[in-house]
């Protein structure tokens, strides 16, 4: 039987971190990584995880008293965001990286929220750190860490939350307000749960700023044929569309969108508008469109001295450039974690989690710290914290417009966007 493509990456990954390593006592660091394997989430913190690892190891490895030790990679295919996958296998994926593996630390997934969540009681019953670098966004990481500190010590988080993502939506559709005009907005989503509780939250803070609100209209996830909705957006006057869709089956809106000419710019959460490639997929048709990529760096910034050697590194291994969501997030965590074994002088668990907890080091988003609740520190100044990245799709590439501290280029508006003139 033909094994899936992703899985013959793996081994591969696998294998090259494997070859040439003598398997006696304490010849490398090894490093656990969960991850979906079948979804782009988790395929980008894979390839994150990996140039990083590629790059620390080039340079001689991790320092751990006299010697110089390499990263070995043990990767597992959670599943966790395929539907078919339940919560326990999912687990049972982590704490066999943890019991079978006998892993150093854990780096990467789950990605599905509730998920990630659960594994934080995997982390607490075994003696190892976890570092949160893909998907995962729920505010619920923050608020069952707070709920009991000492036991969930072990769990740290660098890939994001909602929350601060929400306050960037709510800032940038101000910007739009104040500086553009608009001032309507029609709010078209998946019909999931998690998009259900998204809308309802922007729609609250955008007729707390004065946008008229239209909808929000949800689509089943097997949509294809948007025009129906395209048309309600286009007859309510909206000027903005703001769209929260992580369906696979949304690329054909945008085409529709554009030879409908609606009169509503398009933007939001929407997982395959990220791909680099996205602009010939769809024949130019996502032009001017607003996708939310998460992660300062993966598009052309000089946010730190890190960024841009990251990017032209991811592209020149990868050949293509990072795509968005866990792609920086992962590959900061190795940065992280050689950080902090390196100054705690140790893989001792308890001097790992303190030093992990004194982290202040400067990482391709911005300046990377911990929170009291081990959640890493976003901003707007990256010299204090992890910046996020929106970005518009203009002549064939994403350019970052927001935040302001990491502009790339101004909003362009369609020309058939008259009443904006």
């Amino acid at each position: 039987m033909k094994m899936p493509s992703h899985v013959v990456w793996v081994l591969m990954v696998v294998i090259s971190f494997t070859a040439g390593v003598v398997h006696a006592e304490r010849d490398a660091v090894v490093v656990g990584c969960p991850l979906p394997l079948g979804a782009s989430y988790g395929q980008n913190g894979l390839k994150g995880i990996t140039l990083a690892t590629e790059e620390i190891n080039a340079a001689g490895g991790i320092q751990l008293g006299d010697k110089k030790l390499p990263i070995k990679l043990e990767v597992v295919d959670t599943g966790d965001l395929d539907p078919k996958v339940s919560e326990a296998d999912a687990l049972s994926k982590v704490e066999g990286l943890i019991t079978d593996k006998k892993v150093d630390v854990l780096v990467g997934g789950p990605n599905r929220s509730e998920y990630a969540v659960a594994t934080m009681d995997v982390i607490a019953k075994h003696n190892v750190v976890h570092v949160a670098s893909s998907g995962n966004y729920t505010p619920k990481w923050v608020v069952k860490f707070a709920s009991d500190p000492a036991k969930y010590r072990k769990s740290f988080r660098t890939s994001g939350n909602i929350a601060w993502y929400i306050k960037e939506t709510r800032d940038l559709m101000g910007f739009l307000k104040k500086e553009y005009g608009f001032n309507k907005v029609f709010i078209l989503i998946q019909d999931t749960l998690m998009c259900r509780d998204a809308a309802g939250i922007v729609k609250k803070f955008a007729a707390e700023d004065g946008w008229e609100v239209v909808g929000p209209e949800a689509v089943p996830s097997e949509t294809t044929d948007y025009t129906p909705y395209l048309q309600k957006c286009k007859d309510s006057g909206a000027q903005l569309l703001f769209l929260w869709n992580y369906s696979p089956n949304t690329g054909p809106m945008f085409e529709q969108w554009r030879n409908m000419e609606v009169p509503a710019l398009p933007m939001g959460y929407v997982e395959v508008a990220e791909d680099p490639h996205f602009w010939r997929k769809t024949r130019g048709k996502c032009a001017y469109s607003i996708i939310t990529l998460s992660e300062a760096g993966v598009t052309p910034s000089d946010v730190t001295p890190k960024a841009k050697p990251y990017y032209e590194a991811y592209e020149n291994r990868w050949g293509a450039p990072p795509r968005g969501t866990s792609c920086a997030a992962s590959y900061e965590a190795m940065y992280v974690l050689k950080d902090a074994v390196e100054r705690a002088k140790s893989l001792d668990t308890d001097a790992l989690v303190k030093a992990l907890e004194q982290t202040d080091l400067t990482v391709v988003r911005g300046q990377l710290r911990f929170d009291k609740n081990h959640h890493a520190l976003f901003g707007y100044d990256p010299k204090t914290s992890l910046l996020g990245n929106w970005a518009q799709w203009q002549e064939g590439q994403r350019v970052t417009i927001w935040p302001q501290a990491i502009k790339a280029g101004d909003l362009k508006i369609p020309p058939w966007l008259t009443w904006q003139k």
